[in-house]
């Protein structure tokens, strides 16, 4: 059982964050090596895909469903924290589907059925597509990662520990833990 949310969440950050530290190399090797690279960077983008249509997801849906619940129904809907991390975590969302989206369109590609369709492989190559977009949206994901983790950690949950009392916090808990269990957020990391 959670005991502490917060210290939860913050953990989770952590583990996110070193988590993804194979997605800061596989963007640098990118920026280096453009297409060349990536038979060495498609191992560390497909972890980088699940840990983020998994663990992040997740991560972020015990914070908009229970946290941020918690806090407005203490200080309100229109509470400027809360509003701020939910419209990023829509824009972190709608990034991780992009980069989701690439990296299937790139097995796509891979696959042999796909190489007999030229003009398919043919309008890749010439897009730029997909190293570049792979980059390009992984390099923004981790800076919106970094901030987003920081304005959390420096502004809202400060402010969740002063306003929720001991028991709003066990329910949150609580409701974290369900979530859990009910299978809609991974345990762990998440």
């Amino acid at each position: 059982m959670t005991t502490d949310p917060i210290q939860r969440l913050l953990d989770e950050h952590v583990e996110l964050m070193s988590k993804f530290e194979p997605l800061r190399t596989a963007v640098h090797l990118l920026g280096e090596g453009g297409e060349g690279a990536m038979p060495r960077v498609l191992p560390l983008l497909r972890e980088a895909n699940r840990v983020m249509t998994t663990e992040l997801l997740a991560h972020a849906e015990r914070e908009d469903d229970v946290l941020f619940e918690a806090v407005e129904e203490e200080l309100g809907k229109e509470f400027g924290p809360t509003v701020v991390m939910r419209e990023e975590h829509r824009d972190i969302h709608g990034s991780v589907t992009l980069f989701r989206d690439t990296l299937h369109e790139l097995n796509q590609v891979e696959h042999p059925a796909i190489h007999s369709s030229i003009g398919e492989l043919q309008r890749l190559t010439e897009s730029g597509a997909p190293a570049e977009v792979l980059r390009r949206t992984g390099a923004n994901l981790i800076a919106m990662l970094d901030s987003h983790f920081g304005k959390e950690e420096e502004i809202l949950f400060p402010i969740a520990r002063e306003v929720l009392s001991r028991q709003v916090l066990a329910e949150v808990g609580r409701r974290m833990d369900e979530l859990d269990r009910r299978g809609t957020a991974p345990q762990g990391g998440g």
